[in-house]
């Protein structure tokens, strides 16, 4: 028979929660594209009301991976989302974004 996961002080963790060696927890979960992604909290309850949050953004469709998008994968999304620009000014928005960001 398989034995329930507890941490430290004897409280039962769900999947995907760990109690780490310093004390604090992690929650580990998959994103759309299978990447795997974690959250950190010290207590158990603030590291629950993350994942409660991380659950609901999936239901309610939002990409819970957003939060770590760095500028330059958000300007690779929105170049290849712009259309009906002429060549030339695309090119300075790519000079521009290149030279000061």
């Amino acid at each position: 028979m398989a034995t329930k996961r507890k941490d430290k002080s004897r409280v039962v963790l769900k999947t995907g929660e760990v109690q780490r060696k310093d004390g604090t927890y992690q929650f580990s979960w998959q994103d759309s594209q299978m990447k795997r992604r974690f959250v950190y909290a010290r207590t158990l309850d603030d590291l629950r009301e993350k994942e409660k949050r991380i659950q609901k953004d999936k239901c309610d469709g939002i990409k819970t991976e957003a939060r770590y998008t760095t500028i330059d994968e958000l300007f690779d999304l929105w170049a290849n989302m712009k259309r009906g620009l002429k060549n030339n000014t695309f090119e300075n928005y790519k000079y521009m974004y290149n030279t000061f960001v």
